[in-house]
């Protein structure tokens, strides 16, 4: 004799992340049915069959905010939220993941704001954004992908250190920061400021590859 089980549903939420004119702003979408119609939220599916991967977050990004995924620089799984009230239509367990996008990628239908000012958000998507802040914080100096996706592939002292400022993550002295940074192997100064906003003097740093 089989025994029937509840299984509870997989959402796949998405949490797009920007940093732009050294202002860290994460993307909200209005819903478009029931529960919480035309109310802010992360953009999310339920899983399909036979779905994996970051093809689901991808799904989302573009099925409820209008962001195809060449705008995407990278995603990085966030973890798993699994509030036994966070959907009133059902039990459903959401893998959330961080979906960091191009400075200047198309709005969309996305409403940006900024990450820490999270408002009032349905579901549990007010813990999803402000587990992410953290999350970021602890990674930014560890994980130079992300760092490269929030910053470009040019960027001055000056927005590497406001990033690291909105993040309270700075393993550093400003005064020494150049040093840091250089010692980290992973950028070098570079004359090159093709594509740099400038605001006095500064230094310019690229990438090693």
């Amino acid at each position: 004799m089989s025994e029937a089980y509840d299984q509870p549903l997989v959402a796949m939420d998405a949490l797009p992340v920007r940093y732009r004119d050294e202002r860290l702003e994460f993307g909200l979408a209005p819903r478009e049915y029931s529960p919480h119609e035309r109310v802010e939220a992360l953009p999310g599916v339920l899983l399909l069959a036979g779905e994996h991967g970051t093809a689901p977050v991808l799904r989302a990004l573009r099925t409820k905010a209008g962001i195809p995924e060449v705008e995407v620089r990278l995603t990085r799984q966030l973890g798993w939220f699994d509030g036994t009230m966070r959907d009133p239509r059902s039990a459903t367990i959401s893998l959330a993941s961080l979906v960091l996008l191009e400075a200047d990628a198309r709005d969309g239908k996305l409403r940006w704001h900024p990450l820490d000012a999270v408002p009032p958000l349905p579901f549990d998507h007010t813990v999803i954004v402000r587990s992410a802040r953290v999350r970021l914080g602890e990674i930014v100096w560890r994980d130079w992908d992300v760092t490269r996706a929030l910053l470009g592939e040019k960027f001055t002292s000056g927005t590497a250190i406001a990033l690291g400022a909105a993040l309270q993550a700075e393993p550093f002295d400003r005064p020494n920061f150049r040093r840091w940074l250089e010692g980290t192997g992973a950028v070098r100064v570079t004359t090159d400021t093709t594509g740099v906003k400038l605001r006095g003097r500064t230094t310019v740093w690229e990438w090693n590859d």
